[in-house]
This record gives C-alpha cells, structure tokens and sequence, in this order.
C-alpha cells in the first residue's frame, strides 16, 4: 500500500480475538451409577486407553451391575464423535485426553 508521497505504508492490525465467554450449562451428574451405562470416550493419544481402562476396573469394582461402553474417535468424521457420544446413550462419560 502507498500513500500520495509515493512511499510505502504498512498498516498493522491486532490479530487478537475479543473473548466473548458464554454460560453453559453442565450436564446433570447422576446421585449414583449402580445400575447405569458408563461411556468411556478415548481421543486416540497414547496411553488414554490405559487410564480409561483403570477408572473401568474401579468403577465395576465400586459399583454394582454397571456397564462400560468404549467410544474411540473415528478420525473420519473430525472433529470428534461428540454425536456418537450422544447417541451410545451412556447416563455419564469418562472423557480421555491422554498427551
């Protein structure tokens, strides 16, 4: 860009965002899982399913007649499997995000 005098010009602007935080609301947390359907959502990084695979154990040890369902990302349909999480119909989910 030039102005009149035939010199240049550089005109330089924040490539900052302005925050604008929304309340969410989260989800309800159920009084107790006996008796419920537990998701366990691992993004793929290493060692996620070895965390998700201890906090299984100790919930069916903790608790009585639950049920563990796995949900992997399918890194075909990125950016996450937010809907199959939906869908699984899982009373509560375990989400990791193991780096």
């Amino acid at each position: 860009m030039t102005d009149n005098s035939g010199k240049a010009r550089i005109e330089v602007a924040n490539p900052v965002a302005e925050v604008r935080p929304e309340a969410i609301m989260p989800a309800r947390r159920p009084n107790s899982i006996s008796g419920k359907t537990v998701g366990l959502w691992w993004n793929t990084k290493s060692h996620g399913d070895v965390a998700l695979s201890a906090a299984a154990e100790a919930i069916q040890q903790r608790y009585e007649n639950v049920t563990i369902v796995r949900i992997t990302r399918d890194m075909s349909h990125l950016p996450g499997p937010y809907g199959r999480v939906q869908e699984s119909g899982c009373d509560a989910v375990i989400a990791s995000t193991a780096d």
